[in-house]
């Protein structure tokens, strides 16, 4: 009698509600019968502890009935027929956005409404830093536990995978744009899906910005990427150009580009200092032993390197030295090069630093 006495009541709720509406009530009037129809089920999930964060997935395309029940199921709202008289009264109940959403259990159905209409829904966001190389964006996938560093390393290295994603190289390194990813919380553990959004990303800015240039060029995508990457580990964004110019120089006089962050490339972590050592090791990327572009990126370089790396300055610079705010001296000679380095490194070389 208990759960008769409720559906009574409710309708007759429902009906003077929609006598209320006059005429523009007719189309929440036509729904009557399907609403009365949830209110044979009584919802009883035993007692609800009010403002517990639920995590609620609103699926894409489905009907008011279906958004009530997901609600009610999760003990957001105590009757998904009261929300569903709510969204009709408003007019709004095609107004419900998809997406997931952190919501409190035991809310006002028409405060819970509100924000599934707003949009507003729960992301989660990863943040990849401009200069990161492959293995520091595997630590960060680790951190965020979205996969392990060792599945990452070598998911970053799988030919089929990287065929799949349009990459020609035998890396991921340099495709992985820097950017703040927002991903739904059903995303976060598809590491392929987030790899993809990033290289989808890279494609957009370099079809854009840079691919035009670099066909003049004659340069492939991954010669792009090697020099942008050594640009966006030697200097801050607005010497990049300079510095892509004086890799630029240096590449026309065949001399040796002597970046120093390619001598540790995969041999020790990124920033570690460099020893005299380092620089004569043998290795396929130590630009100090080896002529020419080194053979794939070192890092992966934001916006303003890729572009810097088709657009360096109009300047005949050949050496930089850096100095003690974190900028760079530029010389087109050694002796002036020198000159600076005694100045602010009190260590002479004969290579750009």
């Amino acid at each position: 009698m208990r759960i008769s006495f409720l559906t009574v009541l409710k309708a007759f709720v429902l009906v003077i509600a929609i006598a209320a509406l006059g005429i523009g009530g007719y189309a929440a009037y036509s729904r009557l019968p399907a609403i009365i129809g949830d209110l044979t089920s009584s919802g009883d999930r035993g007692p609800v502890v009010p403002g517990q964060e639920v995590i609620v997935s609103i699926p894409k395309g489905a009907s008011l009935s279906q958004v009530g029940a997901i609600l009610q199921e999760n003990s957001v709202i105590s009757s998904r027929f009261v929300f569903k008289l709510v969204a009709l009264i408003r007019g709004e109940q095609r107004k419900i956005k998809a997406g997931d959403y952190a919501l409190k259990t035991g809310s006002d159905a028409g405060d819970v409404l509100d924000q599934l209409i707003s949009g507003k829904t729960l992301m989660f966001s990863f943040t990849v830093p401009e200069g990161y190389n492959v293995f520091q964006v595997a630590d960060l996938f680790q951190q965020s536990e979205i996969m392990s560093k060792e599945e990452f390393v070598a998911l970053a290295q799988d030919r089929n995978f990287l065929k799949e994603l349009g990459i020609e190289g035998q890396s991921l390194e340099g495709y992985l744009f820097p950017d703040t990813y927002f991903l739904r919380p059903s995303e976060k553990s598809d590491g392929k899906l987030i790899i993809r959004r990033m290289t989808q990303r890279f494609f957009k800015i370099y079809d854009k910005h840079v691919r035009s240039t670099a066909e003049e060029y004659g340069w492939s995508v991954s010669q792009v990427l090697a020099l942008a990457s050594l640009i966006e580990k030697e200097a801050r964004a607005h010497e990049h150009p300079l510095v892509s110019a004086v890799f630029h120089n240096r590449l026309r006089q065949n001399m040796k580009l002597q970046c120093d962050p390619t001598v540790i490339y995969g041999i020790k972590p990124m920033g570690s200092k460099i020893t005299r050592d380092d620089l004569n090791r043998k290795h396929p990327y130590n630009t100090y032993q080896n002529a020419g572009l080194p053979p794939g990126p070192i890092a992966n370089p934001g916006k303003e390197s890729l572009i810097a790396a088709v657009k360096p300055a109009d300047v005949d610079f050949l050496y930089f030295v850096a100095k003690n705010d974190g900028s760079h001296q530029f010389s087109s000679s050694l002796k002036e090069h020198n000159h600076w380095v005694n100045l602010y490194q009190r260590t002479p070389r004969t290579g750009i630093q």
